[in-house]
């Protein structure tokens, strides 16, 4: 490997593992960069500089989508005149992912093993993230209702933080032990592992790192992120194995998420019940109200990204006292991108999403797991036989473990973003379009195969 490609590779993966880390800013006058931005923009000029072959993902079918979402930012920005914070807010949460993820599709187009390493950095800065939460947690540095938030602006987005990582670690865990039960699969039996030939200490890394992001998760209460994940994983599981896995496994495993999700519920519920008209749900009607408000004054441009917090408050004179006055996002996903980036960046992003889904059932085909039963029997004994060199080329078990993985991450994208603001923060930006690059890469990879 080469050192700009080796260089390429750490920087890559050092953005991904640092992502929790994107409050870490560096000032000086009018230019703030945070450190991931840092990373990226380092990313880019390492390969920009690079004379080797660039793929050319402009030319895919996102190239549009995109445009429009970039196209209604830059007019919502230009009408509402908030340039610093709208030009900030382009940079950190647009411009520098999709560059990231540009890169990242170059690299893997080079290097298909970079693909294991991405995720397993990503699960490891979950479990790095978790054990900083342990020690806040043990010293009760907690938010003042009692909820762990670390060093995030609140719980709600710690939980949104970690839960990507602990899908990728229970996906996996999913996948090994239906194989494990299934009767038909005999050559495919095998050990919950984390990844291809894991040693002893990546299975143990892997298991305290799972029991480290749930009690995280749980000491957020954040029931958003609870209800997201658990209809996340109900969704996949079924889709997946309803066809493949015995009847008795897959009861017993909805029978766990219905419990899991129940949970999520009745601590909302119990929320509600005791504080009646001041429940969190209630400050998120009048936080909804407030911006459907903002959408009827302005439906096509919006207010401009970075203005929700001062038009929240111009618009309060409209309706009874805020429960809730710190509020720089709508709490929701899709009026977010309404009022932030107009109606051409709600159009690009619906584009984008649609894109995704499409690409996604190249790579995992879910309609097609009991036509293709006895034909994916026979494969996956096959594949048991099969050299560590054809293995780590990614044959259609690998596929269907990501693509199961990207369908799940971007499904919790939009089922939380119902209640919260799943995009809006240069983590979570990132996070979003390398799971776009990466489903992009394997479907194409699909393609060129077929």
């Amino acid at each position: 490997m080469s050192l700009i490609k080796r260089s390429q590779q750490i920087l890559i993966l050092s953005t991904l593992f640092f992502l929790p880390f994107y409050f870490i800013k560096f000032k000086h006058d009018w230019i703030s960069l945070s450190l991931v931005e840092i990373l990226v923009i380092a990313l880019f000029l390492v390969w920009f500089s690079n004379k080797e072959i660039k793929y050319a993902i402009r030319y895919t079918q996102y190239a549009i989508p995109t445009a429009l979402i970039i196209t209604g930012l830059i007019l919502s920005i230009l009408i509402n005149k908030n340039y610093y914070v709208g030009l900030g807010i382009l940079k950190g949460w647009f411009v520098l992912p999709i560059i990231f993820a540009v890169i990242l599709y170059n690299n893997l187009k080079k290097d298909e093993k970079l693909l294991d390493r991405v995720f397993v950095v990503l699960f490891a800065s979950g479990a790095f993230t978790a054990i900083e939460g342990i020690y806040y947690w043990l010293f009760g540095l907690l938010a003042y209702d009692g909820r762990l938030r670390i060093f995030f602006d609140s719980p709600n987005q710690l939980a949104m933080f970690l839960a990507p990582a602990f899908l990728i670690g229970l996906i996996k865990f999913g996948e090994s032990l239906a194989l494990m039960n299934c009767p038909d699969l005999v050559g495919a039996r095998e050990k919950p592992s984390f990844g291809k030939k894991a040693e002893l200490w990546e299975k143990y890394f892997a298991i305290v790192g799972m029991l480290l992001i749930s009690f995280n998760l749980y000491l957020t209460k954040s029931y958003g992120a609870w209800l997201a994940i658990g209809l996340v994983l109900m969704i996949v599981f079924w889709l997946k194995y309803r066809k493949l896995w015995p009847i008795k496994y897959l009861a017993i495993t909805i029978i766990i998420l219905i419990i899991f999700i129940a949970a999520a519920s009745f601590g909302k519920f119990e929320n509600i019940k005791k504080l009646g008209e001041r429940s969190s749900l209630a400050s998120r009607e009048m936080i909804w109200k407030s911006a459907g408000l903002m959408i009827e004054k302005n439906p096509v441009l919006g207010i401009g990204p970075g203005n929700f917090q001062e038009k929240y408050l111009e618009y309060q004179k409209y309706f009874p006292p805020y429960l809730e006055w710190a509020v720089p996002q709508p709490h929701n996903l899709y009026l977010a991108f309404w009022l932030e980036s107009g109606l051409a960046g709600l159009a690009g992003f619906f584009w984008v999403v649609w894109l995704f889904f499409k690409d996604n059932k190249k790579i995992y085909p879910l309609t097609k797991i009991s036509e293709h039963h006895n034909a994916l029997v026979h494969k996956t004994k096959k594949q048991t036989q099969e050299s560590p060199s054809e293995k780590n080329n990614f044959g259609e078990g690998a596929r269907d473990f990501y693509g199961s993985i990207f369908l799940a991450i971007i499904l919790y994208f939009l089922i939380h973003g119902l209640v919260d603001t799943t995009y809006w923060r240069n983590d979570m930006a990132v996070i979003f379009w390398t799971i776009v690059a990466v489903n992009l890469f394997l479907a194409e990879k699909r393609l060129e195969k077929n």
